[in-house]
């Protein structure tokens, strides 16, 4: 045992002392992230300071898997505890030792043994097994779970649902489960998993509460498969973000429901990474279609089409997924269903996905003389005509207009009111093209939702009655990305990740240290990171970014994403405090090819520095379709076709509108939070344990820059040494007046909570008494629960009660 010991609070940060033959794990730059070692000699306290001249104190270890020794910084040394029989902790807060290495120690051992699910305090880590496990969900575990505290059985996403279910009657306040972690890391899984929960926990007590409760089930596989891609880290990654509403009446029972998506990442429709797709829906409705309505649509099944493909068509579809594609397609129609679609209907949603797959092959690069391919060139773009007819008779539309519009635009002549028509250059086309498509899928994602949203609608409360109703809000958002290419949507992404992790750091970690300081508690307190600069500094981007955009569109001056990055690199190198977060791109190898350092800057992230690739970022912020397009889709002859046009902006014939999706963005972030801190908030955080989605596999270096970087050292910490169960004392004497006689509740409820800890003898260290709360270490709620339903005040002997009685009357 060591001599002396304090957790450390992250990587590096402990001051202590050891004697030869201590167990401690040693840091390495390998998969394990720690090794296991012995104290060869002796380290004496304070070593890990230094000697006072910069130095420092170098231990002596010896490595358990190969018997080597080693000398390493006795500041790097984590005291280690190997628990008995190799058993682990359900409870992070019940480790011996509080800091990185003994934590990812017991994650690793729990994983080993598919005991996924690990709680810290309240707070629940799943770490993604990238596999099934029998047993481990559906309705007899439901079951078991229900109307169970917190930790009186294993972890799992049923005990934190059944929490907040039961709190949300027992409080009165509104609730929100927030899921957090890296792409890959079982977020959408998880949510799907709470959101079963809170179906069954409602329970189906009428033909109205089983056709709700199908469509909020239901409503999960029709967005995973328009808002889902497979990415490089996640074969089923969401590329938006949703919060999930499901409202209760004063009886516990499921009335209504409600979806709010934020960002989706449209530039996916037109280009995405190699060894990616686009979104599940295409591929799904290649696979998933009979041969006769295939031949309908104007589609191949095989065929490498441009919007599905990379290479421009010239490389083949992604593999691996045939089977999944044709089992999810018959899912997707038979959820839309659910939610009341009928047979034409989904036609008609289907037959918008193969107009835009048509879309994207409009280009007929063939006719394109070779010594001219890849030239922007100033002349009408060859299209290819039986590709035109199939992309018009989908989406309703004239394909003579179609042709026309997308490959000339008319320019005013100046000094009059008239119009000439010229030919776009090949990149005009390219860019008015997606941008297109891009409108078209996304409206059509929007108009889903809305759709989803709307069979709710019939099913539930209206006017005041609606607004009397309680929620569960489940979050279920994008987590941090660093590809290999970083735009736009990355940014935005890492923005929502920062403000999240903000929230909670302030909403968990520096509110319970406050918590503290208000009841008089003592405690040292821990440095909290401060967010706050790579705010400003994204909103400045922002802003610029708004500006160079409504630009563009005026043609104003001569606005460049070049141009636009220099202007942000030079205002950030002014600023102190935002230079320290946004500089300048220093291209390396792991840059992508060609990028400069006008083409990007570097963005520095609770999660590690990002680099940012600004190219094309002043026309991804204009959420506005030219007017032309807007009539375009307004004339269809397909009712729903025409249902995404917007009457608004034909009103932009004398000048395009603009309209900021950064600024909507932040407005909607804005708002999410609010919503959030209305909420008594509880968190499950998901964690990937290895880079290649493989089960039985871990990657310890992964998982410990993620356990570090989301702050759950920190909570372990302060849950540890802190008290993780806290209740306000006239609480505690409602919940617990049966524990004592009738007699004892004369007293102040403040005098009668120190009765019941005494009486019942919870060890002095495991309570305390604050202004007005009693305080608890973990576990110790859960015991007094027990003795309340055992009817624990039976037993107490009266000889007892009376010393507690004399003693109360003295002080």
């Amino acid at each position: 045992v060591p001599c002396a010991c304090a957790g450390g609070s992250g990587v590096g940060a402990m001051t202590l002392a050891f004697r030869a033959g201590d167990l401690v794990f040693v840091p390495r730059l390998t998969a394990e992230a720690f090794a296991r070692a012995r104290v060869v000699r002796d380290v004496a306290a304070g070593a890990a300071a230094g000697d006072g001249e910069g130095k420092q104190i170098e231990a002596e270890v010896e490595l358990e898997s190969s018997g080597a020794t080693v000398r390493v910084p006795a500041a790097q040394l984590r005291p280690r505890f190997d628990q008995p029989g190799g058993s682990t902790c359900q409870d992070n807060t019940e480790l011996d030792y509080m800091n990185d290495a003994t934590i990812l120690e017991n994650l690793r051992a729990r994983h080993r043994r598919d005991e996924i699910y690990t709680f810290t305090a309240s707070v629940l880590l799943a770490v993604n097994p990238y596999k099934e496990i029998p047993g481990l969900y559906g309705h007899a575990q439901c079951m078991r779970y229900r109307n169970k505290h917190i930790g009186s059985l294993p972890p799992h996403p049923y005990a934190i649902a059944d929490t907040a279910y039961r709190a949300l009657f027992r409080e009165g306040r509104n609730q929100g489960l927030l899921i957090s972690g890296e792409s890959g890391a079982g977020k959408t899984e998880t949510a799907k998993i709470v959101m079963r929960y809170l179906a069954f926990a409602s329970g189906q007590g009428s033909d109205h509460a089983e056709r709700l409760q199908a469509r909020v089930l239901h409503a999960q596989p029709i967005l995973e498969s328009f808002g889902n891609a497979a990415t490089m880290r996640n074969s089923n990654s969401s590329r938006f973000g949703k919060y999930n509403r499901v409202y209760f009446d004063d009886a516990g029972a499921l009335v209504g429901a409600g979806i709010t998506t934020y960002l989706l990442e449209s530039s996916r429709v037109v280009t995405h990474g190699d060894g990616e797709r686009s979104y599940h829906c295409f591929y799904e409705m290649l696979r998933g279609l009979d041969d006769s309505r295939l031949e309908a649509f104007g589609l191949d099944r095989v065929r490498p089409y441009r919007l599905l493909t990379n290479n421009g068509g010239r490389a083949p579809m992604l593999g691996g997924f045939e089977a999944r594609d044709e089992a999810n397609f018959a899912r997707l129609c038979d959820a839309l269903e659910t939610i009341g679609l009928d047979s034409a209907a989904v036609d008609g949603v289907l037959r918008i996905l193969a107009g835009v797959v048509h879309l994207g092959d409009l280009e007929n690069t063939e006719a394109v003389p070779k010594e001219q391919q890849g030239d922007d060139v100033h002349e009408a773009v060859p299209l290819d005509g039986a590709v035109a007819e199939h992309a018009a008779r989908m989406l309703g539309l004239d394909p003579d207009e179609l042709c026309a519009r997308l490959t000339r635009r008319k320019v005013a002549v100046p000094g009059r009111t008239s119009y000439h028509d010229v030919p776009r250059s090949t990149t005009g086309f390219r860019h008015t093209l997606q941008s297109f498509i891009k409108t078209i899928y996304k409206r059509l994602f929007d108009n889903t939702v809305q759709r989803i949203n709307n069979s709710f609608d019939g099913l539930q409360a209206r006017g005041d009655a609606a607004d009397a109703l309680r929620h569960i809000g489940v979050l279920d958002i994008y987590g941090f990305e660093n590809l290999r290419g970083n735009s736009f949507e990355q940014l935005c992404i890492n923005l929502a990740n920062e403000r999240l992790q903000q929230h909670f750091v302030e909403n968990v970690l520096k509110a319970e240290q406050e918590l503290y300081a208000r009841e008089g508690l003592p405690w040292s307190g821990l440095e909290l990171p401060d967010a706050q600069p790579v705010f400003n500094a994204i909103g400045q981007v922002f802003r610029t970014l708004d500006e160079y955009s409504q630009n563009l569109m005026r043609a104003v001056g001569n606005p460049t994403d070049k141009s636009f990055c220099e202007r942000v690199v030079d205002e950030a190198s002014r600023d102190p405090a935002r230079k320290e977060v946004l500089r300048a791109l220093r291209p390396t190898r792991k840059s992508l090819p060609g990028l400069s350092c006008s083409d990007g800057f570097i963005v520095r992230h609770y999660a590690g520095q990002v680099e940012y690739s600004t190219n094309g970022w002043l026309e991804k912020n204009n959420d506005k379709l030219l007017a032309e397009f807007e009539s375009l889709l307004l004339d269809s002859s397909d009712p729903l076709v025409r249902s995404l046009g917007e009457e608004d902006a034909l009103g932009s014939r004398g000048g395009p509108l603009f309209r900021s999706i950064s600024k909507k963005y932040a407005l909607d972030l804005e708002a999410l939070l609010d919503t959030l801190g209305k909420c008594h908030l509880h968190y499950i955080r998901c964690f990937k344990p290895n880079g290649d989605q493989k089960p039985d596999d871990f990657d310890g270096q992964l998982l410990l820059d993620q356990i570090v970087q989301c702050g759950t050292v920190e909570l372990v910490r302060i849950m540890h040494d802190g008290f993780p169960n806290r209740c306000r004392f006239d609480e505690v004497t409602t919940r617990f007046k049966d524990l004592l006689p009738p007699r004892f509740q004369r007293f102040g409820t403040r005098t009668f909570v120190q009765a019941v800890m005494s009486a019942y003898d919870v060890p002095g260290g495991d309570w305390a008494l604050g202004m007005s709360r009693l305080f608890l270490k973990a576990g110790q709620l859960r015991a007094l629960e027990g003795m309340r339903a055992d009817g624990a005040a039976q037993g107490l002997r009266s000889e007892r009660l009376a010393q507690i009685l004399s003693r109360i009357i003295r002080s």
